[in-house]
């Protein structure tokens, strides 16, 4: 009987548990911007040496660059 009673409070407990789920919407901070991505974030203090906020050139620049370390006939033994 105490084993009936644990399973039905462990199914119960999970049923609950399933109820408690948040939503998951977007919140103002998570919000994507409709601006480019190399226009940059204003006061960004992660700003990559070569790169101009605002200047498409040198920000594909700057992303060929990034990308060339990742690339394994480039990289020095």
């Amino acid at each position: 009987m105490t084993r009936l009673l644990l399973i039905l409070l462990a199914a119960g407990c999970t049923a609950l548990a399933a109820c408690g789920e948040r939503a998951q919407t977007a919140t103002a901070a998570h919000k994507k911007s409709d601006a480019p991505a190399y226009e940059g974030a204003p006061g960004d203090p992660f700003v990559a040496k070569g790169w101009t906020p605002g200047d498409k050139t040198s920000w594909q620049n700057q992303i060929r660059e990034r990308n060339q370390y990742q690339n394994e006939y480039k990289r020095t033994p």
